[in-house]
Order: C-alpha cells, then sequence, then structure tokens
C-alpha cells in the first residue's frame, strides 16, 4: 500500500471490512480500517484541511464499521 493516496487507503481497506464474509476476519479487517481512518483524520487534522467532505465520510464508514462489527458479534453469542 506505499504509494498509495491515503484516502485511498482508509476507502479500500474499509470496503475490504464490508465485503468480508468470514466473521473472524471481519473483526482483523474492521480494525485496520478503523485504524487507517483514524490515521487519516490526524493527517487532515494537523494539516489543517478545510473541506470537510473526506471527513463526513470517514465519520460514516467508521460509524457503520462499529454497526457491523457489532451485529457479527451479536451472531456469535447466540
Amino acid at each position: 500500500m506505499t504509494g498509495m493516496d491515503p484516502e485511498t487507503n482508509w476507502l479500500m481497506l474499509y470496503r475490504e471490512a464490508v465485503f468480508e464474509q468470514d466473521p473472524k476476519q471481519l473483526r482483523v479487517r474492521a480494525a485496520e480500517a478503523q485504524h487507517a481512518i483514524h490515521r487519516r483524520t490526524r493527517e487532515l487534522w494537523y494539516a489543517g484541511t478545510r473541506d470537510a467532505t473526506e471527513r463526513r465520510r470517514m465519520d460514516v464508514a467508521a460509524h457503520f464499521l462499529g454497526i457491523l462489527c457489532d451485529l457479527y458479534s451479536d451472531r456469535g453469542s447466540r
């Protein structure tokens, strides 16, 4: 993933997590995506980026990843 646009990096990891079918791998992929989102959020913060479009997209993605992980963890407890 070196040389990849930072926005593409978190988005690619997010998509891999969303489409993961193995519940065990989902947690790993979701954690990777959440880490990349957090890292990109910090990059934008320190760069002083004023455009909020990518930040909103990351907020939605992080929220959905949390819901997805909750759904899969609920399935495992039944």
